[in-house]
């Protein structure tokens, strides 16, 4: 894997933003990454957000696994606390192209 991946789960606005982070992730070299793009309408949705964070970590274990979306913004915490999980990013700087930087030179 080299070119960064992004998992949505929930809403419409989740898939667009999606899109949106895997551009500017690829755009700011970001390499070997899985995003998860977290829902947290639901207890189910917070439950499939971490089964996803453990198969992007199981299936890609080189790669850094990226946590944004609600359920982050929520309990990011508890998201940061995940072994699987390398870092975790806010609602308010997951459309921003600096965060993409950032992560892409190693730090964040």
């Amino acid at each position: 894997m080299s070119a960064p991946r992004v998992v949505s789960l929930g809403c419409r606005l989740n898939l667009a933003e999606g899109e949106a982070m895997r551009g500017l992730a690829d755009g700011a070299g970001l390499k070997d990454a899985v995003v998860v793009n977290s829902c947290a309408v639901t207890n189910e949705a917070v439950r499939e957000t971490r089964q996803k964070i453990r198969r992007a970590r199981r299936e890609n274990p080189e790669a850094r696994v990226i946590v944004t979306g609600c359920a982050a913004q929520i309990d990011a915490d508890a998201f940061s606390a995940m072994p699987e999980v390398s870092a975790v990013i806010g609602n308010d700087e997951k459309l921003k192209a600096e965060t993409w930087a950032r992560l892409a030179a190693g730090s964040g």
